[in-house]
């Protein structure tokens, strides 16, 4: 609600400034640009190749994605937990529940005279119907037009046919159109795995009981977005308590 009320908080320097302010304080700061191929536990041990080189640990957090349902239709390669792990039974029963929000975003310019004055909600087009095409569009700052927009779609709404990228970009460029705020060059572009959850019977049968359950069992604990909710208030909070809980 504070989103439609316009009572908005930004970061001067972005929100990746926090995460790397705090990585300079850590004792053991996060390893970036790592590939990590497998993941074995056993012995009660969990060892991870990481880089072509296997490191032993006693325990593993786990908050990357636990499953991408049709992975293939993504470019980018992203994969689910359950793919590199020796994920056991239960796991890839319960983790297999998992979908999420294909989001696409464009990061748009305008010519000046076409900018639009605010930001807009596309109601029209919230409707399973209406797949593919321009939901929201967001103009941050109000006192500017140098400034990009920034464009939401989603292309995939429960058990209908997943629309491709292309054929929705397309959909939101022509919508821009309509709006009178056609976009005169494409700054920036990617499609996001956004707002992983389970539906309502799943919910209904306990999915987040059996999951919590399993903390621990295989010397795995499982965090991230999919166990909490899709903010980064109630990420780092759950991530938090997890730690108080366990560790």
């Amino acid at each position: 609600m504070n989103f439609v009320k316009i009572n908005l908080w930004t970061w001067k320097n972005g929100t990746q400034f926090i995460w790397e302010s705090l990585n300079e304080h850590l004792k053991n700061p996060a390893r970036l640009n790592s590939t990590i191929e497998k993941v074995v536990r056993k012995d009660g041990k969990v060892y991870v190749t990481v880089n072509g080189e296997v490191e032993e640990y006693d325990k593993i957090i786990v908050t990357s994605p636990l499953y991408v349902p049709c992975k293939e239709n993504r470019d980018d390669g992203l994969i689910g937990m359950v793919d590199y792990f020796d994920a056991r039974t239960d796991e890839k029963k319960l983790f297999s529940q998992i979908e999420y929000e294909r989001y696409d975003v464009l990061a748009v310019e305008t010519k000046p005279q076409d900018h639009p004055e605010i930001s807009y909600y596309v109601f029209d087009n919230m409707i399973p119907k209406r797949l593919g095409h321009l939901m929201v569009y967001y103009r941050r700052w109000r006192d500017t037009v140098d400034q990009v927009i920034t464009t939401y779609a989603l292309r995939k709404h429960k058990k209908m046919e997943e629309i491709p990228y292309e054929k929705c970009r397309a959909r939101v460029l022509r919508d821009l159109e309509t709006m009178g705020n056609p976009a005169s060059n494409v700054v920036n572009e990617w499609s996001v795995y956004y707002f992983p959850h389970v539906f309502t019977n799943a919910y209904r049968d306990g999915w987040y009981d059996k999951v919590e359950a399993m903390q621990g069992k295989y010397d795995t604990y499982y965090a991230g977005e999919i166990m909490s909710f899709g903010d980064m208030d109630e990420t780092c909070e759950y991530s938090r308590e997890l730690v108080e809980r366990f560790f």
